[in-house]
């Protein structure tokens, strides 16, 4: 099995799965999905294990998923999908051959879709959510994007917030900051022991797009010129910034993530000193 090294931060960590389990839900997911257009059936995803070329795009929420995708799908010309219907942008109802839900050709109406025995792309955040039968399919690869859970966490609990029609405060509720640091640990652990996984940090991508992109189409088994890639990262270029989020946390805040993640972030080479 070949490693991908670009740098010391670029990982693959090779452990072995069983795909052959039972695919199940627990009764409550099961009845909170029951009431939502997103789950599929399990027929639907047992047909889409024939599909052999699957890569999973794997992100904690708000660490660049649809950034990501935007980019492939502009290098590329082929359609990304997800593992349930996003709302924004819309996906189609209709579930695809692979297993997964796509916006109609791609996020710009523009990309074709996927063939048999091409790779296809399928954004996942399992397991911090687990919204349809196809987030544990057999894949031949998962590139995981990890952002600083400073980022992460704000950005998140703004998304979360806005969503139920309230306003943000400046500075998240402690109870929500502790839900996001077990679900980014529980998250981040699950990667870190699942098979054949290229890592990149958010930040990394961010600062220098072009050649991580080269990578992780690589990775994926597309070949795109050096033009294309270029084109892909200036029509859809870094925006915002790194740790952009910093002030919205207090000192006790910040104490909490580095007693509950600091060993973690450390081997993703994160750090909170001199904050």
């Amino acid at each position: 099995m070949g490693q991908y090294m670009f740098s010391a931060l670029l990982a693959i960590v090779l452990v072995s799965n069983d795909y052959n389990e039972e695919l199940s839900l627990n009764p409550k997911i099961k009845g909170y999905q029951e009431n939502h257009l997103i789950i599929g059936t399990p027929l639907q995803a047992e047909k889409a294990k024939k599909w052999e070329n699957r890569v999973y795009l794997a992100t904690y929420p708000r660490s660049g998923n649809h950034w990501m995708r935007y980019l492939i799908e502009e290098a590329t010309g082929i359609a990304t999908s997800s593992t349930y219907r996003d709302f924004d942008p819309l996906h189609l109802e209709s579930v695809f051959p692979w297993g997964g839900f796509c916006c109609d050709h791609g996020y710009e109406g523009h990309a074709r879709y996927p063939i048999q025995g091409e790779s296809v792309v399928v954004k996942t955040h399992f397991p911090f959510i687990y919204l349809s039968w196809f987030e544990r399919l057999p894949y031949i690869k998962a590139i995981r994007i990890i952002r600083h859970p400073i980022d992460s966490f704000y950005s998140l609990y703004v998304y979360e917030i806005k969503n139920s029609n309230a306003v943000p405060e400046f500075r998240m509720p402690q109870r929500d900051l502790r839900r996001f640091i077990r679900s980014w640990l529980q998250f981040q652990q699950y990667w870190d022991f699942a098979e054949n996984v290229l890592t990149i940090r958010y930040e990394d991508f961010y600062n220098n797009p072009s050649p991580y992109l080269k990578l992780i189409l690589e990775v994926i088994g597309y070949k795109v010129s050096q033009e294309a890639i270029e084109r892909a990262v200036v029509k859809h270029p870094p925006r915002g910034g790194v740790l952009k989020h910093l002030h919205h946390f207090s000192d006790e805040d910040l104490y909490i993530i580095q007693t509950e993640l600091g060993s973690l972030m450390e081997q993703y080479g994160y750090t909170l000193d001199g904050y």
